[in-house]
């Protein structure tokens, strides 16, 4: 500190006269003296003192603009709880996701049993089909709420198949007395809302279809003519349903067959398909089904259905959008942070390298506008399509930010080259967000390049390293 201190005293102190024989010194004696005042060494170097303040100013400046990156992954967040919001009232409206079990026979039990609140209730024998086969043909449908078009599916369902006859002293002799007289056929419906029409067949009978009660409360209910002596079934079904249909294979031995006009279904449960075929008509998916792979004996005693509902017994698909834009735009903010300071950095490589300077001020300006880019993002994704969106937010964050370093600096090529470096980096985020397995790597190769560049804009930095390079 003193030696600074002696450096300024220095420039600042009058110079002395030296009398001579003529009068007072001359101009150039005293021009000497002032170089000699000045020549006081510091103990560091200005210049590379001031590189070393601009990293770490440009280093908190991204800390800063993190921030503000924070907030629009917040409002990303909330956009998507629109979104859904919106899928919930088709939901509420349309049909809910479809599990279809059954059809299977349900006969109650004498005995019943004492329930947690001292309640006796009934038990239910529930006997599965020997034979099944589950055809479920969708079509889907976009429903619009405000500016969110949710997929509505309609589904024709054929269920066929048949029981054998029960052997009813061994069932009793197993599981108790039975009340036969209430044996029903149940089939299970998850949201009975979508319902839209039932037909059933037993031995070219037509029993009455009504609304599920005990113990399927949701779903259908029928009374056969002869159920303990077994007979052949077929139920035609009509139903709406949104975002997952399934249903469970129950049979002894089960086939599920399902088509779809969606294009891009997510196969989920118990097992995945044996075969299926997509395309961008839709989708056919198949599953096979045996007593042994069931997970289930051919008789279960329960007080309800509910055993059905387990997500693991199921088989079937999910409407999948694989271009999901909340997800995307959740992406391309996490990689935000790192988005800005490859930016930022990189115009601090293009001062060090063409001897331009550009305000701290500027920086900040520039970093708000690299940060306003995922909130334009955001807003054009929900009119335009993800792809479309990203192309115009880059394009437009790119010629502003373009045009104030063009205002800055008055030098085109300088202006030419930071676009290109903007334009780069967008280009390498969008195909980030492509990928999926290999992101990790691209973006590693990414940092890689950065540091090397970095390397070399600052491998010669002080007077000495700049000496030994000339």
């Amino acid at each position: 500190g003193w030696r600074i201190a002696q450096f300024l005293q220095g420039l600042c102190a009058p110079l002395p006269l030296v009398p001579l024989a003529g009068g007072f010194a001359s101009v150039s004696i005293l021009k000497t003296q002032a170089a000699e005042a000045t020549q006081v060494k510091l103990p560091f170097d200005i210049q590379t003192f001031a590189v070393t303040f601009r990293f770490v100013a440009v280093g908190f400046l991204v800390v800063v603009l993190a921030v503000p990156l924070l907030v629009v992954g917040c409002v990303a967040d909330e956009r998507k709880e629109h979104r859904d919001t919106a899928v919930a009232k088709v939901a509420n409206s349309f049909g809910r996701a479809q599990r279809l079990a059954g059809p299977v026979l349900a006969i109650p039990l004498v005995e019943r049993y004492e329930s947690a609140d001292l309640k006796m209730l009934e038990q239910y024998l529930f006997v599965m089909p020997k034979r099944l086969d589950i055809r479920i043909d969708t079509r889907h449908e976009m429903r619009r709420v405000g500016i969110y078009e949710v997929p509505a599916l309609t589904a024709q369902v054929t269920a066929t198949g048949e029981f054998a006859p029960l052997d009813l002293p061994a069932l009793e002799a197993r599981h108790g007395a039975l009340r036969v007289d209430r044996a029903m056929l149940g089939f299970g419906v998850a949201d009975p809302r979508g319902i839209l029409d039932a037909k059933l067949l037993w031995d070219d009978a037509e029993p009455h279809v009504e609304a599920g009660a005990a113990p399927m409360e949701n779903g259908l209910m029928a009374a056969p003519a002869t159920p303990l002596a077994g007979g052949a079934f077929s139920l035609a079904l009509s139903l709406r349903g949104t975002e997952r249909f399934s249903a469970v294979p129950v049979g002894d031995r089960s086939v599920v067959t399902m088509q779809s006009t969606w294009p891009h279904p997510s196969f989920s449960g118990r097992s995945a398909p044996e075969r299926y075929d997509i395309n961008s008509a839709g989708f056919t998916a198949s599953w096979r089904s045996m007593e042994l792979s069931r997970g289930y004996p051919a008789t279960v005693v329960a007080p309800d259905d509910g055993f059905f509902n387990n997500r693991r017994m199921d088989v079937g698909f999910s409407v999948f959008e694989p271009v999901n834009l909340y997800v995307l735009v959740a992406r391309s903010v996490k990689y935000g942070v790192l988005f800005v300071a490859l930016t930022l950095v990189s115009v601090l490589c293009l001062e060090l390298s063409t001897g331009r300077r550009f305000h701290i001020v500027q920086y900040g300006v520039a970093g708000l506008g690299l940060v306003l880019f995922f909130l334009t993002l955001l807003a054009l994704s929900e009119h335009l399509g993800f792809r479309w969106a990203y192309l115009g937010a880059a394009a437009l964050l790119t010629s502003m930010i373009s045009w104030y370093i063009r205002g800055a600096t008055r030098e085109w090529p300088l202006t030419g080259l930071a676009a290109g470096v903007l334009a780069a980096l967008y280009g390498v985020l969008f195909v980030l967000l492509q990928l999926e397995d290999f992101a990790l790597l691209v973006g590693v190769g990414v940092l890689l390049v950065a540091l090397a560049m970095l390397m070399w804009v600052t491998r010669r930095l002080t007077p000495a390293q700049q000496t030994a390079a000339a």
